[in-house]
């Protein structure tokens, strides 16, 4: 891990965001990651995807935890909120202070920058409250019906577009009268603010919304599979006579007379079969009577020949 960190430093954010804290030792990677329950494939998939200019070509969803990768998103918007843009505006506060004598100046900047850092606290929020519990109950098995993750894509903004904004307005048209270090410090920070907070909105586009999309894929998949068998479930023993009668060519008079029942009786239950079933032709409820072992191929041969 401490080889890792040494080819490239900036990749401390991504290891914090993991929940991992320094004094590695000569742990590896893999130790590293057990240690802290962390999945050791998502953690390089996403050190790989950043370091390598966000190529998403070698991302093999199918491999990634969305519990890490919630894990990384829930920490970075800790890191967003309750610290780096915190410490920009006490920076920014000083560094105006320092320059601006008009105290309408002073407050146009400051009222801009404490709104965006409210679109964003509103954005990370509702990510934090509705979408990740959406997700982690996906991994349980369950999923909600009134949500899915295409609300979520459609109402994904970029959220480093005003920080340029910003950058650019104190660049071009701060009023200063001397060099101000502490503004430049600010810009930096700005900067750098401005592209974490891009590859995190990547990774969120190219790892959780894809992986999420995956999950509720399986999970309707699994639905469709139970909603068959219930149908199955839902005829009556009597019904279920009835249909492999039908499926084995019988008339409606013949079932009668094999199950002692009315003709009248036999068509009720048709009726009633090919409702719950949704199923009209007798070729469509031969193949659903085989598929759900009602009655075997041999039995039909003849009917079929």
């Amino acid at each position: 891990m401490n080889e890792l960190i040494k080819e490239d430093t900036s990749l401390l954010l991504t290891i914090t965001r993991f929940g991992f804290s320094l004094g590695f030792g000569d742990k590896t990677v893999q130790e590293v990651c057990q240690s802290n329950n962390v999945d050791v494939y998502t953690f390089l998939a996403v050190v790989n995807f950043i370091s390598d200019g966000n190529n998403e070509e070698n991302i093999n969803h199918h491999d990634i935890s969305i519990d890490s990768v919630v894990l990384y998103l829930k920490n970075a918007h800790h890191f967003f909120l309750d610290f780096k843009l915190p410490l920009i505006k006490k920076k920014l506060i000083e560094a105006i202070d320092d320059t601006l004598q008009e105290e309408p100046y002073r407050k146009m900047i400051m009222k801009f920058f404490n709104d965006y850092v409210a679109e964003v606290q509103k954005h990370m929020n509702y990510e934090n409250e509705v979408v990740f519990p959406y997700v982690l109950k996906l991994v349980e098995g369950k999923k909600d019906p009134r949500y899915n993750i295409a609300v979520f894509e459609k109402n994904h903004e970029s959220i480093d577009s005003k920080l340029t904004d910003l950058k650019n307005i104190l660049i071009k048209y701060f009023p200063a009268q001397h060099p101000n270090y502490l503004l430049n410090e600010v810009l930096f920070d700005l900067s750098d603010c401005e592209k974490d907070l891009e590859k995190h909105n990547r990774v969120e586009d190219y790892f959780f919304v894809p992986i999420t999309e995956t999950l509720e894929k399986t999970l309707d998949e699994k639905k469709d599979e139970i909603s068959t068998t219930e149908k199955v479930d839902n005829l009556t023993d009597r019904e279920k006579e009835v249909l492999v009668e039908v499926v084995k060519g019988m008339t409606n008079k013949e079932i009668a007379q094999h199950l002692f029942l009315s003709t009248h009786t036999v068509i009720s239950h048709r009726r009633n079969i090919t409702r719950k079933l949704e199923i009209h032709s007798t070729a469509g409820l031969t193949i659903y009577a085989i598929v759900n072992k009602l009655i075997t191929l041999d039995e039909i041969k003849s009917v079929i020949e």
